[in-house]
Formats: C-alpha cells, structure tokens, sequence
C-alpha cells in the first residue's frame, strides 16, 4: 500500500511540473526577438527578450503575440530591438 502511495506521489509531481510556465528564445536577430512560452507570466517572458536584445545591447519592444497550437497553451511572443538611447540623443534642444 506504501509502494502505491508513493508512486502515486511521484505520478502527482511529475504532472505537476510538466504543467509549470516557462520561456525561451526561440529565434534572435539584432532587430528583433522570438519568445515561445507556456503561460502568460509577462514578467518571465520580458526577461527573455530582454536577455536576448541585450547581447545587441538593445531593449525589446513588445509587438505581437500568436497561438502556437490550437488550445493556445504555447504562445509566441514577438519583441523589435531597438537601440537604447544615448545621453547625447536625450537632451533636449537649447539646454
């Protein structure tokens, strides 16, 4: 009876993590970057684009998203790199 338990415990967290969030760079370019991810947790997928426009020391723009199978339980996220400003290109004119 304690073998059946256990393995039932076993069974109970692999379905369990199996069903956590998660991101990934799935494609990356100097002006863009793809992030796939399960579940909607903007925070995490933000920090991917964010690593990934980072290597062109860039921040992500966030603009689109699309279904990457019919239940939406993957979702591809699409972010443009662009340049972050300088202190040159942020003053204003005249000061």
């Amino acid at each position: 009876m304690k073998r059946i338990i256990s393995s039932a415990a076993w069974v109970l967290l692999g379905v369990a993590l199996a069903g956590c969030a998660n991101a990934v760079i799935s494609d990356i370019g100097q002006d863009k970057v793809k992030v796939v991810a399960t579940g909607s947790d903007m925070k995490m997928i933000g920090a991917e684009a964010e690593k990934g426009c980072a290597i062109y020391d860039r921040t992500p723009i966030p603009i689109s998203k699309r279904c990457m199978d019919g239940y939406c339980t993957q979702t591809e996220y699409l972010f443009a790199c662009k340049p972050k400003a300088t202190a040159a290109s942020t003053t204003t004119a005249g000061s």
